[in-house]
């Protein structure tokens, strides 16, 4: 089958009987990772209808409209406390409310909040919360829950808080965040959901008690005490999720058990009107089985393309709903402190290594339906077309097909030279690359290792798992080549070169990047890469002759967070992507194509919004009424 990548797939499964037959099957039950997709019993009348009915399946003959989605946690072992094992992240999107939400374009919707307003005298951010929306056991939704969970994330870690007080207004609909530092007016409008972002993800009355307990604490050691406390005795498990109405989504928890949380149209919620949804069944499946009920018209719709799941296998009842560009990119990293460093750490070895790869080829060896990236600028193309605007037009112009003349070129000009069916350095020496990737990248590796071996640098691939490749570049990195994942969801410049993000710059963590500033050294122990560079005033220049500016990139990127104006903001967002452009730290690869999918046999799917243009689009269009029965 194919595999999908971590951000747009599920990672295990079982085979989806219907509720009724599972609850007497033989289940592999797995945990972690990443899950979602819908499913609905399309039988004609023989089916269970999930909850005990008169066996009329799903929207079919007994006119209750019920959708299903899986799941690969065991209900009976997700705890909804942050703060403990087991939260259930994607189930989160589906069950909770997001506070503000992040579109493709870079756009972005209030949700739970009416208004903000930011003050760069006071530095204080303050957020107005609706009175939309409430959690199921009929409290109102307010700025006072996201204050109580907020409270307990700055006072359990008060130093290395970006804030220095939280406050309520207004009777509890309004918060106010005083930041310790200057913010920029354009970026801070990302951050109004504060903690874990933009979800509300804990109620006030949960979270009081600890965060009061928290205000009283005076060391490290008492505030560790109580975390690991607030973990152990405040299991918010299902049974506690349900009985005391903890979400505050479309479809309320009325049941579960080990195949599966079982949800009504909560009719109180803002938008239960335009639903036409009566029922949601989340059910525990995974793996082949998914593709299986997919073609069988079991499964409603579901995150990703349709593909992801069903390769080239085209039925007719099912098609990709709401395709769109991923915010995210996906990018060959040069690391710099492998043994091949002196060659990797030269701009000209980067840039031949450009000319050697057909990005095209990569592109179609990765199972996700994606679009190359045709230029190197450091970001997606509708970010650089949005953001870039002209800037852009003279920078250094990158092959997206292989180029080997222009390789040799490279190489040339740095005293490389072949020999044979393989390339030396500048002292006879061969050229030896060592590439690591995790799982998700082997394909479109393999594509590069395979080129780079026939052009003559001897390559050595490895792939490894997701937590034995995080185990190899959690301290430091010492290969040469691998593949992440380049961007956020929010779909902003600034999001694509974090220093200290694997999906940005990836300098190493703030203490790394700083006490190597301190000490006097221009490169991260880390991953050996540049934080000081000379980077050419001339935009569009290949070399350094000219004249030059330095470059501080952790001082520069710290210098964006706290821009006061549009213009110096916008001033830096050109500076790093032309920066990206000249140093080719990384090469962006390819842009994956996003989406959702339905079965439009049995649903119709309104498209004409923005809500699946998003993470988890499918969720959301599910909670707000825009996948209607047929």
């Amino acid at each position: 089958m194919p595999q999908g990548n971590k951000d747009e797939t599920i990672t295990s499964a079982e085979e989806y009987l219907t509720r009724r037959k599972m609850m007497a099957a033989a289940s592999a039950m797995v945990t972690g990772g990443v899950a979602g997709c819908f499913s609905e019993d399309t039988s004609n009348g023989n089916g269970g209808n999930g909850n005990g009915g008169n066996g009329n399946g799903g929207n079919g003959n007994g006119g209750t409209a019920t959708i299903r989605t899986f799941m690969q946690s065991v209900p009976s072992e997700l705890n909804w406390n942050t703060w403990a094992p087991s939260y259930p992240w994607t189930p989160s999107w589906l069950l909770l409310e997001p506070v503000q939400r992040y579109y493709a374009d870079g756009s972005m919707s209030l949700e739970l909040i009416e208004d903000w307003e930011y003050d760069a005298d006071s530095q204080e951010l303050t957020v107005h919360h609706n009175e939309e929306f409430s959690w199921w056991n009929g409290d109102a939704a307010t700025a006072e829950d996201k204050y109580w969970y907020g409270e307990v994330a700055r006072l359990l870690n008060p130093e290395s808080s970006d804030f220095a007080a939280l406050t309520l207004e207004n009777n509890g609909g309004t918060i106010v965040r005083e930041y310790k530092e200057p913010q920029n007016p354009e970026l801070v409008g990302n951050w109004l959901g504060g903690y874990l972002g933009e979800m509300m993800r804990g109620r006030r009355d949960k979270f009081r008690p600890w965060a009061e307990e928290l205000q009283d604490a005076t060391t490290d050691d008492e505030r560790v005490s109580i975390e690991e406390r607030m973990g152990e005795e405040m299991p918010l498990d299902m049974d506690t999720f349900i009985e005391e109405g903890l979400g505050l989504g479309a479809f309320q928890a009325v049941d579960y058990d080990d195949q599966g949380i079982y949800c009504e149209l909560y009719e109180d919620h803002p938008h239960a009107d335009n639903i036409e949804i009566d029922e949601l069944e989340y059910v525990l499946a995974s793996g082949d089985a998914i593709a299986q009920q997919m073609m069988g018209g079991d499964l409603d719709f579901g995150f990703a393309q349709l593909s992801n799941w069903l390769g080239d296998q085209n039925p007719d009842h099912m098609e990709t709903i709401g395709e769109y560009e991923n915010t995210f990119m996906r990018k060959l990293e040069f690391m710099m402190n492998g043994s091949a460093s002196k060659h990797i750490r030269q701009v000209e070895f980067r840039r031949a290594i450009a000319h050697l790869l057909s990005l095209e080829d990569i592109s179609e060896n990765f199972a996700t339906p994606n679009t190359v990236r045709t230029a190197q600028t450091g970001l997606p193309e509708a970010v650089t077309e949005q953001r870039m605007g002209d800037y852009v037009d003279d920078f250094i112009e990158y092959p997206v097909e292989a180029d080997n003349e222009g390789a040799a070129e490279l190489l040339n000009s740095i005293d490389y030279e072949q020999d044979g069916d393989s390339w030396v350095d500048d002292e006879g020496e061969p050229i030896s690359l060592e590439m690591v990737v995790p799982s998700w990248a082997s394909n479109p590796a393999r594509t590069v290792a395979d080129k780079l071996n026939n052009f003559g640098f001897e390559t050595d691939l490895s792939v490894l798992e997701g937590t034995a490749f995080n185990d190899n570049t959690e301290e430091s990195i010492d290969f040469d080549l691998s593949m992440f994942n380049h961007g956020a969801l929010i779909a902003h410049p600034y999001a694509y070169f974090r220093p200290t993000h694997d999906a940005g710059n990836k300098l190493g963590t703030q203490d790394v990047i700083v006490n190597t500033l301190e000490n006097g050294e221009r490169r991260s122990p880390y991953s050996g890469k540049e934080i000081i560079v000379e980077l050419p005033e001339e935009v569009g220049q290949e070399d350094l002759s000219g004249s030059t500016q330095e470059v501080n990139l952790y001082e520069l990127f710290q210098e964006w967070l706290s821009a006061d104006t549009e213009e110096r903001s916008q001033e830096i967002a050109e500076t790093f992507t032309w920066f990206w452009n000249f140093y080719l730290p990384g090469i962006d690869m390819f842009q994956p194509r996003s989406g959702s999918w339905g079965n439009t046999e049995k649903w119709e799917f309104a498209t004409d919004n923005k809500d699946w243009q998003a993470y988890r689009g499918a969720f959301h269009a599910a909670m707000r009424g825009h996948i209607s029965p047929k």
